[in-house]
C-alpha cells in the first residue's frame, strides 16, 4: 500500500473513531451491590469552583479494505483531565478541561508510531459551555489543533461519558429512558447526519470507591452519513454501529464515578479531490473501539 493510501486510511479510522469515541470500552465496572430505598432521583449538581478528575483509556482495532488492499490499523490513547467549573447560569455551565496527561500511539500493519496529535495536548485547555443537562453547546480553545480539527468532535464526545442524559422521574431498578442519540458538530471539517438513538436502563445498586451509586446500561444504535474534508481531498462517508455498555452514577450529585462501554462500527468511505480530479477510491472499514472512563 503507498504512502498516500496508508495516509487515508488512517485519517478514515480517525474520522470514524471519533465518531464512535464517547461511548466505547469493554467489561464491567465493579463495585459492591447494596440495598437502597428505592425509587431514587438523581439530580445533577453543577457548582462553581468544583474540580473533576478523570481518566480516559481508548483502544480501538480497524480492518480497512480499498481497492485490492487491506490493512489494519490500531490505536491506544490515554488521557487525564482536570475540569473546573468556572460560572453557573441557569441557561449554562462553562467548564475548563485541561489536559495533565495525554499519550496516544498508532499502529499501521506491524508498524507502531507515537500519536503526536494526542502527546500534544499536554498541558493545554479547551473550555466548553455545557447545558444544564450536559449537552455541548460551544468550545473554545486548542483551534487549529490536528486531534481537534481532524477528527470528528472527539473531544467533545468525551463529555457525553461524563455527562449521560439523566430522567427527570424516580428510577428503581428496571427504569428504562431512550434519547435521540447526537453527536456535537465542533469541528468545521466535518458535516454529517445521524439517526439513532440510545436506551439506559436501570439495573441495580452499588458503591464504588465508596461512593452509592445506580448501575446502568446503555444500548445506542445507530445510522450516519457524512462529508469530510482534509488533506486536499473530499470523503463521502456512511455506515451504522451499535455501542453498549454501563454506567455507575453517583446517587448524591449525578456525577459519572465509572464508565466502560464498547462500540462496533461499519464505514464505507468514497474520496475525490477538491479540485475535480480523479476518484481516490472507495475505503471500507469495520471498526471496534472501547473506552473506559475513571473518576480520579
Amino acid at each position: 500500500m503507498t504512502t498516500r493510501r496508508i495516509a487515508t486510511s488512517v485519517l478514515l479510522a480517525a474520522l470514524a473513531a471519533g465518531i464512535v469515541g464517547a461511548g466505547c470500552g469493554g467489561g464491567g465496572v465493579g463495585g459492591r451491590d447494596i440495598d437502597v430505598e428505592d425509587p431514587v432521583r438523581i439530580v445533577r449538581e453543577f457548582e462553581e469552583g468544583r474540580v473533576f478528575k478523570y481518566k480516559f483509556k481508548a483502544e480501538s482495532e480497524s480492518g480497512v479494505k480499498r481497492t485490492a488492499h487491506e490493512q489494519s490499523i490500531a490505536t491506544q490513547v490515554e488521557l487525564k483531565t482536570t475540569n473546573t467549573i468556572s460560572e453557573v447560569t441557569d441557561e449554562s455551565v462553562k467548564m475548563t478541561m485541561h489536559f495533565d496527561y495525554a499519550v496516544g500511539a498508532i499502529t499501521v500493519g506491524d508498524k507502531m508510531q507515537p500519536d503526536e496529535a494526542i502527546t500534544g495536548l499536554r498541558g493545554k485547555e479547551l473550555v466548553f459551555d455545557i447545558s444544564p443537562d450536559g449537552d455541548v453547546l460551544g468550545w473554545t480553545g486548542l483551534s487549529g489543533e490536528e486531534s481537534l480539527e481532524g477528527g470528528a468532535g472527539q473531544m467533545a464526545m468525551l463529555l457525553y461519558d461524563i455527562f449521560p442524559p439523566l430522567p427527570d422521574e424516580e428510577m428503581t431498578i428496571g427504569t428504562t429512558w431512550t434519547v435521540d442519540y447526537e453527536i456535537p458538530a465542533i469541528t468545521s471539517h466535518v458535516d454529517r447526519d445521524f439517526v439513532g438513538e440510545s436506551i439506559y436502563t436501570v439495573t441495580g445498586f452499588k458503591t464504588k470507591y465508596d461512593i452509592r451509586c445506580v448501575a446502568i446500561d446503555r444500548v445506542t444504535t445507530f445510522e450516519f452519513e457524512g462529508r469530510a474534508e482534509q488533506a486536499g481531498e473530499i470523503w463521502l462517508m456512511s455506515g451504522a454501529g451499535e455501542i453498549t455498555g454501563e454506567l455507575i452514577v453517583a446517587i448524591e450529585d449525578g456525577h459519572v464515578v465509572h464508565s466502560t462501554s464498547e462500540a462496533v462500527l461499519t464505514l464505507t468511505g468514497e474520496g475525490s479531490s477538491v479540485a475535480g480530479a480523479a476518484a481516490s477510491g472507495v475505503v471500507e472499514m469495520g471498526i471496534r473501539t472501547r473506552l473506559v472512563v475513571e473518576m480520579l
